[in-house]
Order: structure tokens, then sequence, then C-alpha cells
């Protein structure tokens, strides 16, 4: 997934081997600014290729503006990974594998996948980069044009303000063959077909299941109301850009665009060339704005091996953020303690778990569901974890599984207490809890079954040689994937839970079954058990 744009898919190569030694890191996650759809028969990463770039290339006339206002990046390069008119199979080697010493091939303007990495070793708190002010795009700068300022005198409400400021900027000014940014625009991918948002209907049944498909939905529809609402207040908008612009400019900005302080003024800002690095986790640089130089500096954070990639963090995300803002997955989303932020939303509504109450209880636990005001189908992102979500969500199914005597219980707890729905994080009795989590098991197996494969069938997909690297369909597996083992992990826990809760289990055999699902299962689930249902043992 290399982007051609961006910060935080800056030339995206998206590197999910976190297991590889760093000598052997390779790119496998690139942003979809800097992608170019590869076609190759195996999902093994693209060999590296030194690639010179010619005169008249857009890249040299981009690095060469960039250095004549004051940049300056001495030790690094861009390079391009495979060469894109190449029909050769891509072989799997070090990231630090030198170029084949006869003439290398010219990084053509085509040349869309690409990295930058280090001329010669660097040392720990090395400026590698640093980028002088006038050569970044801030909203102020979008603020300032007359589109700006109509949107400002308006008021208008718009999805998100920062990033329609620079996208109107850039779409304004890009029109002028003689602007300062010229070079810079160049660069910027003409397509982004990688982005969920630009995927054929065809792509888009890859995720059949997901509620990524509804964020999609939900993405295109607020850039279309930001579109028509600027256009009703300000026409001129729609003599530059059409519809399609604008959802392009929106990508642009949303996966490049650093988040800065600038003499006391916390904006957001594009950065040209800072936007083509790629993602890689643990971070091994920072980035920030130097008040004193009046320059964007990336710092390594750590010695860095003569070409080797430079890579920047686009933080701990779930997959599903990566691949609706940057236009990738990450088949390894994992931290270097193990933790994965994958996560997925799971729905509770309270009609479908009301049964026998009477009228008075049905209406007194309507009420209390709906006391934060919040509606009476609710939803909580979880992953594997033991965070607060995936304590409201245990508070939610003790709540939507409670009978008379237990929601009296839970409602006249004081007003402290249980103020909410996703208040009540102390099982309320052994009962209740095993309802609790036979509704849990009852509405993973629901979401499970909508999905039109299995977890197993996704890992064999994606072990063999059929789904192209860096392509939507591989992309598309790695993100159903990772929400299928969140929910497989809930059904685990809601089974482990409800074994345990078996009454008839001596002391000895509980601390037996919690050692075994914390070997077997997860350590999350383990510490449930012996927290919460070793809580409702001693009590009972």
């Amino acid at each position: 997934q290399l982007s051609l744009l961006h910060k935080h898919t800056q030339t995206h190569t998206q590197t999910h081997t976190h297991q590889l030694q760093k000598q052997k890191r390779l790119p496998q996650n690139i942003n979809a600014n800097n992608i170019m759809s590869v076609s190759a028969p195996t999902p093994q990463p693209p060999s590296l290729s030194s690639l010179t770039l010619a005169p008249t290339s857009k890249y040299t006339i981009f690095e060469n503006w960039l250095l004549s206002n004051g940049a300056k990046f001495p030790d690094l390069e861009l390079r391009a990974y495979d060469d894109p008119t190449s029909s050769s199979k891509p072989d799997k080697e070090s990231k630090t594998s030198s170029p084949s010493p006869s003439s290398p091939p010219s990084f053509s303007d085509d040349s869309e996948m690409r990295g930058v990495h280090a001329l010669r070793d660097l040392p720990p708190n090395n400026v590698c980069v640093s980028v002088p002010r006038k050569c970044l795009i801030t909203v102020e700068m979008g603020k300032s044009t007359d589109i700006g300022q109509a949107i400002l005198r308006n008021n208008l409400d718009l999805d998100a303000p920062k990033h329609v400021f620079l996208m109107v900027f850039i779409l304004k000014d890009r029109k002028d063959p003689g602007s300062f940014f010229k070079p810079y625009y160049d660069i910027l991918p003409p397509g982004l077909n990688n982005m969920p948002i630009f995927w054929t209907p065809e792509e888009l049944k890859l995720l059949t299941g997901s509620y990524l498909l509804k964020q999609i939905s939900d993405r295109k529809e607020a850039i279309t109301e930001d579109y028509n609402l600027i256009t009703s207040v300000c026409p001129s908008l729609s003599s530059i850009a059409t519809l399609q612009d604008f959802m392009w400019a929106r990508m642009c900005v949303c996966s490049r665009n650093f988040g800065l302080l600038i003499n006391g003024l916390r904006t957001s800002a594009l950065v040209p060339h800072a936007d083509m690095l790629n993602h890689f986790r643990p971070r091994e640089t920072k980035w920030t704005f130097d008040n004193d130089s009046q320059c964007f500096t990336i710092t390594t954070l750590q010695g860095i091996r003569g070409g080797d990639q430079i890579y920047d963090s686009y933080g701990q995300k779930c997959n599903h953020r990566f691949l609706l803002n940057y236009g990738f997955a990450v088949e390894d989303n994992k931290e270097q303690d193990g933790f994965c932020p994958n996560e997925v939303p799971i729905e509770i509504t309270l009609q479908q778990q009301q049964s026998a109450d009477d009228d008075n209880y049905s209406s007194l636990k309507t009420e209390f569901w709906t006391r934060d005001s919040s509606p009476i189908t609710k939803r909580v992102r979880v992953c594997v974890s033991n965070n607060d979500n995936t304590k409201s969500l245990l508070s939610m199914l003790r709540v939507a599984a409670s009978n008379g005597a237990e929601l009296q219980a839970i409602t006249q707890a004081g007003p402290y207490m249980y103020r909410s729905v996703k208040d009540v994080r102390f099982s309320i009795g052994v009962d209740n809890e095993i309802r609790a989590m036979e509704l849990l098991n009852k509405i993973v197996d629901e979401q499970m079954k909508a999905y039109p494969t299995s977890i197993k069938e996704d890992e064999l997909a994606l072990k063999g040689p059929s789904l192209v690297p860096y392509s939507n369909e591989r992309h598309a597996r790695i993100q159903v994937l990772g929400e299928k083992r969140v929910l497989q992990h809930y059904s685990d826990f809601a089974k482990c839970a409800r074994e345990c809760l078996n009454g008839e289990l001596g002391d000895e055999e509980f601390d037996q079954m919690v050692e075994k699902v914390g070997r077997e299962k997860h350590h999350t689930i383990a510490q449930y058990v012996k927290d919460v249902v070793g809580g409702i043992r001693r009590e009972e």
C-alpha cells in the first residue's frame, strides 16, 4: 500500500512484519496515496530497486523545489519498489540489499510504490528532514481563500472543518499554473482507488458482514453533504472542483495531514516530503514544528543503518481506520506487548431482550436503558482487551438480561453507583451473569453468520498465492479476518464464563479452570473469570 501522498498515508509501505528482524524488514503495507496496483503471482513484498531520478522527472523537480526553498534531507533518498513496467516476479530481499552495479533503471513518473531511505548510517536524535514553514500548507491558508471566507462567514457546520480548509486551498491553488506549490501538486496521486470510498461495488462486496461498509457509506455521504453545503454559499467551488475532485482532496488531506503547534497556534498542515514516509510500529522517528528554526522536522529516535527505510508511525490504530483513511490494512496489527488494537462493533437492542417482564418493569428497564439519552440500540466497539469498552459491554449485557428483581436492584442501588446502563461494572448475581453470557454468545454468533467466509478460509487465502499483494481484495480479507478474530474472542469469553459459573466446581477445580483458560484462550478471559466469577463464588 504505497501511497503517493501522505503523512498518515505517507508513501506508505505499511509494514506489518513486526516479527521480522529490523535488518530484514520489508515494506508490506503501503499507503493508498502512494500506491500502484501491483500485479504479482505471489504475496511476497516487492523487491527494492534503487532507481535514479531523471532530470525532468516530476520527483526531481519536486525535490529541487524543496531544496531551493531551504528544505534539508541530505542523508535521504527516494526509492521505488519494483519497476512498474517490469513483468518480472518480485523477489523477497532484505531492504538493505544494495543496487545492482549495472546501470539502474530510470525512476519514471509512473513509479508510485516508493519509500524514503537512509543514504548512510544515521545516529539517534538526528534531524533527518527539515521543511521550512513557507513550504507547508496550513488550515489558515485555506481560511484566507474566498471559499474559506464564505465558509467562515456562514458558519457552516462541516464534517471535518480543518480538512475542508486544507482541501479548498489545494483545489483552488492547483488551478494556478504558476502556483508556488505546483511541484508538490504534481506528485500527488491522480487517483486513490485503494481508498474504500472509491472501491467498485464488486470490491465492496468483499467486506460483506463488516460494519466498515456503513462507515464507508457514511464517509461518502458526509463528503457529499459538505460539498453541497459549501457550493450553496460559494458556487465558485463547483467551477474548480467536481464532487469527485472534492472526495479526492478529502482523502489526500485525511491521509497526509499533520496536527501541529505553529507559533502557539494549533493547526493542521500538509508537509511536502515528510508525507512520503511509510508506516511502521513501534515508531523509529518523531516529528514536530520547531518554532526556533521555523521548520517542520523529523528526528530519529534510534540508530538507522544506511540503506534502511526511514519510517513514520501513523499511531496505534484499528485496521478499519487504516483502511478507511489510508487505504491499507496491517496483517499483523500488534504492538510490541502483543496487544492488537483491531476492534469490532457489537450492538445490543433492548427490545429484542424483553420477554416476560410485566409492563412496569419493561418501562423501568427502558427508562434506565435510555437514561443517558442514548438510543434503544447501543453499539460499542470492542477489541481483545479488558478496557473500558469491554466493561461497558458487560454492563449493558447485565442490564439487558436482567429480570424484574435484578432490574429493581440495579435501579435502586443509588444514582452514583449505577448512573447509566454502562455503569453496572460488577456482577449482580450468578443467574444474571449466565444470562448475560448467553446473550453475548447469541449476538456474536449472529454477527459471525453475516460473513460469507470463515476464519479458516480467510487465513488460508492470505497464506496462498491467489491474493495479489497490496490489492483491495487482500486488504478486505485482512480487515474482515481481524473482525472475526475479535468476535471469536468474545464467543470464547462467553463460553468460558458459563463453564466457570458452574456451581459444581470446587475451589481447586475452579483454580485449574482459570489457569487453563489463560493458557488456552486469553489472559483477559482468565482475568474476568478470576475476578468476576471468583467474586460471585465468594459471595455465594
